[in-house]
């Protein structure tokens, strides 16, 4: 080479070897950074605050420039990569909240009388007139509700009192409300009847579970906002009345609920303990009458709702 192009030639050619070379290492060093910085953006998405909430998630976009460059003409280098989180929203947070007697249970003895319901050998149930506890379809799973599939927080407004203090009867109810992908927040139980039949008016009692035992007919409505305030302060999580749900078999456990923003369902309607004029439920509730009907619905009311 020295022969045929002379040394000046090898100087000037090694020189640009030289530069070429540079310029791809810098090139390749801007392409690792971008890719590095990309899995970085990556890895952080979907970090944000944390504390009360009502649902959803907010779309977040991450943008990461850079630029490599060396001196001389036509040796810069810039390269781009974004990357934007979806917009998932969803379902707010939500309460179900259920009576215990012939609501969650059946009538006892009546199991046959009942396609669904489960009879549990051996756990006492108390409730009008006592025998042995009876669950009815929804008491045995919420699995298929939306109170599970919504993954609802779940609780306990009874005028009973399940059975009193350490029950076999409450333990089985907590197993099976605790289960299906619903929140049962605590299982501890309150209410005037928590240590045993005391049964009072839950208007200004203070709720410190989701497990209310012993309201008097017609304050039920006070428990549930009192569940609403207690998930408030120990889970952080705000819940508005138009989320809230109450199901019942009896219709002056539903009525009251009207003007206070929450939904009320009356539940068993298809059958009816002719014993107590009908005035409560014999089954107990069906999957099907757990909806996310919006207002205050008694069985006489057919499709309507009472706001």
């Amino acid at each position: 080479l020295n022969s045929l192009f002379g040394s000046s030639f090898q100087t000037a050619l090694a020189a640009k070897l030289r530069s070429t070379l540079a310029c791809c290492i810098m090139k390749v060093i801007g392409w690792f950074t971008v890719a590095a910085l990309g899995v970085l953006v990556v890895s952080l998405q979907g970090c944000g605050s944390s504390g009360g909430s009502t649902g959803g998630a907010a779309t977040t976009t991450e943008t990461t420039t850079t630029t490599t460059s060396k001196p001389g003409p036509k040796e810069t280098t810039t390269m781009t990569t974004m990357s934007t989180t979806a917009n998932t929203t969803g379902p707010a947070a939500c309460l179900c909240v259920f009576d215990i007697d012939r609501t969650l249970t059946g009538k006892q003895g009546e199991a046959g009388a009942c396609p669904g319901n489960q009879e549990l050998s051996g756990v006492n149930d108390t409730a009008y007139g006592g025998g042995t506890l009876v669950l009815s379809k929804v008491g045995q799973s919420l699995e298929g509700t939306f109170c599970a599939t919504n993954g609802c927080y779940v609780g306990v407004v009874s005028a009973g009192d399940g059975s009193g203090d350490k029950s076999a009867e409450r333990a089985e109810l907590v197993k099976r409300l605790g289960a299906s992908g619903a929140k049962l927040a605590s299982e501890e139980w309150c209410g005037p009847s928590s240590k045993g039949e005391a049964r009072d008016t839950c208007k200004g009692f203070n709720v410190t579970s989701p497990l209310v035992v012993g309201c008097v007919d017609g304050t039920k409505q006070y428990a549930v906002r009192g569940i609403m305030a207690w998930i408030a302060k120990t889970e952080e999580v705000t819940l508005k009345g138009e989320d809230v749900y109450h199901f019942d078999d009896r219709a002056n456990n539903i009525s009251p609920f009207s003007g206070f923003g929450f939904n009320a369902i009356e539940i068993s309607c298809a059958s009816r303990d002719k014993s107590q004029f009908n005035a409560v439920g014999l089954c107990g509730a069906d999957p099907s009458e757990i909806v996310e009907g919006k207002g205050v619905k008694l069985c006489s009311s057919k499709d309507h709702f009472l706001v």
